[in-house]
């Protein structure tokens, strides 16, 4: 079975000269992708920037985040559906493990409406899969059996939607993201953060839990480049897809300078993976 190649909305933004957060922007790069046949479909990726309850618990891009403008979870589903992209799975906002990890049941309760939001946009965009980054990265103590327990008890009520968690950095003691993850139902494998963590075998045990895997690479003559790593780019995608068999998504996620003169270089990269 061929896996089917996604590649996440926010970075590829800068191919055409816009910002993360720019829906508007991103969805006209994502039309044009599309139309290059670089690509099955996208993972969306929404922002804590379009809210319009609350600012960006990390760090905001923009100096004031009140003049983004703000979309609801009804408009950014209408605003994909009318453009007819394919939309293979969305990532939450990246300030969902934040509010879980809090110590205030106030953002207990945000956080628990962020996951409703995300899985409803996916539902409803026809996404099968909702990327989680469940905690709060720096955070050194917090409940992690509470924090699934918040997911699961918002998740069940979208059996069409796998809630998938990734292995994001961790501070919490005694854990590292492997072992965060590998009780989940649903996991989404980041290669960067499995190489910082020398974590990627590890993953080999739960290959028929992931769903999705997230393929950081920054450019470079036209193909994928892992820095700061200990295997490469295409030798962990050969492991990952051969070796042990995954079948399932791949969501490109690529990383370092991103502007308009290097989209070229960027859709002959994307199709090096089709090969």
């Amino acid at each position: 079975m061929t896996n089917l190649i996604s590649v996440s909305s926010a970075p590829i933004a800068g191919f055409g000269n816009k910002e993360y957060y720019d829906l508007i922007g991103t969805i006209d790069v994502m039309k044009k992708v599309f139309r290059e046949s670089a690509v099955d479909g996208f993972e969306l990726q929404l922002e804590p920037e379009w809210d319009r309850e609350s600012a960006p618990l990390t760090d905001c891009a923009f100096a004031d985040w009140t003049r983004i403008p703000k979309y609801t979870t009804e408009e950014v589903v209408e605003l994909i559906k009318s453009q007819d992209l394919p939309i293979l799975s969305v990532h939450a906002s990246r300030d969902v493990g934040n509010y879980l990890c809090s110590d205030k049941e106030r953002d207990w309760k945000k956080g628990k409406h962020v996951i409703y939001d995300s899985l409803l946009i996916a539902e409803n965009s026809g996404a099968k899969i909702c990327v989680f980054h469940l905690w709060d990265t720096w955070k050194a103590s917090f409940d992690p059996q509470k924090v699934e327990s918040m997911l699961l008890e918002v998740a069940d009520q979208f059996p069409k939607v796998k809630a998938s968690v990734e292995n994001i950095p961790t501070h919490l003691e005694g854990y590292t993201p492997f072992g965060l993850v590998k009780s989940f139902e649903h996991v989404t494998m980041d290669l960067r953060w499995a190489a910082m963590y020398k974590e990627l075998d590890a993953f080999e045990s739960i290959i028929n839990r992931i769903v999705n895997v997230h393929l950081r690479g920054s450019l470079k003559e036209s193909k994928w480049v892992l820095e700061r790593s200990d295997f490469d780019f295409y030798e962990a995608l050969n492991k990952i897809r051969d070796e042990w068999g995954y079948s399932g998504l791949l969501t490109v996620e690529p990383e370092g300078r991103k502007d308009g003169s290097s989209f070229e270089s960027f859709l002959e990269a994307m199709h090096t993976l089709k090969t």
